[in-house]
């Protein structure tokens, strides 16, 4: 029930705010239209001023309607029976979930919405605690190696299933490779926010079982990949001990050099914003999430101006971790301009191998820890067959002579 109350308020709220949003986007253009006449007009400004207190009004109605909206549905929430047992959201309801932080979820976090999803470790659809013993136990039994899946870009700890409810991570286990969890975090906040609590989670595991955990291997699938740098980062900074034992880092069609359709969509912006008539549609254009538009250059570090942050070009711990890029192409080739720039529908080649024409913006790897598969597109990379079996061979593959976790 309480689950049920969460998902009400949590929807009731978001039409209150698309309600407040749609009267001011209308308002813009109403107005901007009014005072483009108004000037040739008599008594031209007191038709603006009628316009905007007409506005006002209705903006007045819409708070008075949340607020006893948000008030009933509190106290239905605080008079509900407490469930036995936490109540599971279903994988339809996680997946139109997911997808809605990914688009807004900057801004349900910001307003305390119910429906921003918590970063939290999952297996099987579930929250778990990374403290748990029975964590430990099944850490030790897969011979000490983590392996942690972070989605992308609205998605979530579900979708990396194929139709047969099989996973890269049910296949490593099967194949002896390692325990395999998977994150779930809202992709709408900014991607170097995500990454400081996913280093943090990973912090609050390894000294849980630093007896048992020896080893992580940490999966990215799109965004994920720069969520996985991000983590890296932060625990590089503030020197963090799961680092030493993480081995790998494999990121699966990751924009590390930024999403085209994401430059797309910032130009679009700027160009709404250059007349007086489409400025408040783009103000609607630019409410596109963070974490989408950190995607436009694969921003993996904090770009917050305020804070005094960098850029971090390089890849963390590339001494002794190994980083492995893997792309895709539509294509039946995987060389040539139509292929590398076509790429998996979403991401280039060249960004998904992290290669710039200019060498210092290019994130040097060997060429062994590069692969591009052909003939798939972007989700494709989380569940094909080719593409399991090269991530089992990276992570079945033995260390380096020089240890990963040495000091």
């Amino acid at each position: 029930m309480k689950t049920r109350m969460k998902w009400l308020q949590g929807t009731a709220q978001l039409g209150g705010d698309g309600l407040l949003g749609a009267i001011d986007t209308v308002e813009g253009m109403h107005l901007a239209i009014v005072e483009s006449v108004a000037r040739f007009v008599p008594f031209g400004g007191l038709v603006t001023r009628a316009t905007a207190f007409t506005y006002a009004r209705v903006r007045d109605v819409a708070h008075v309607t949340r607020r006893t909206t948000d008030g009933a549905l509190a106290l239905l929430e605080r008079n509900a029976p407490r469930g036995s047992a936490r109540e599971e959201i279903g994988a339809t309801q996680l997946a139109w979930l997911s997808a809605l932080n990914g688009a807004i979820g900057d801004s349900l976090e910001a307003s305390a919405n119910p429906l921003a999803i918590d970063l939290c470790v999952c297996r099987e659809g579930r929250e778990l605690d990374p403290r748990s013993p029975e964590l430990a136990r099944a850490i030790d039994a897969a011979d000490g190696t983590l392996i942690l899946f972070v989605h992308g870009l609205g998605m979530n700890d579900l979708q990396w299933r194929d139709a047969d409810g099989e996973s890269f991570g049910t296949r490593l286990e099967a194949a002896g490779m390692g325990h395999a969890l998977y994150l779930r975090y809202n992709s709408g906040r900014r991607i170097s926010a995500n990454g400081r609590d996913l280093s943090r989670l990973l912090q609050t595991l390894h000294e849980a079982h630093a007896r048992a955990l020896r080893r992580i291997v940490l999966v990215g699938h799109s965004m994920g990949g720069l969520v996985s740098r991000a983590a890296c980062m932060h625990a590089r900074r503030h020197r963090l001990n799961w680092a030493g034992a993480l081995d790998q880092v494999i990121c699966l069609g990751t924009p590390h050099l930024g999403a085209p359709l994401e430059r797309f969509g910032d130009s679009l912006s700027t160009l709404l914003a250059g007349t007086p008539w489409t400025r408040s549609l783009a103000t609607v254009a630019e409410t596109r999430s963070a974490g989408v538009k950190d995607l436009r250059e694969g921003w993996a570090s904090d770009r917050d101006r305020n804070d005094g942050a960098t850029d971090d070009p390089d890849l963390p711990f590339a001494d002794r971790v190994r980083w492995r890029f893997a792309a895709a192409t539509l294509s039946t080739r995987s060389a040539g301009t139509r292929a590398r720039w076509i790429g998996d529908g979403l991401v280039p080649v060249p960004s998904a191998l992290g290669q710039h024409e200019d060498p210092q913006r290019s994130l040097h790897l060997r060429a062994g820890d590069r692969h591009v598969f052909t003939r798939l597109g972007h989700m494709d990379l989380l569940v094909d067959a080719e593409v399991h079996e090269r991530i089992r061979d990276w992570v079945a593959a033995p260390p380096p002579r020089h240890s990963p976790h040495q000091k």
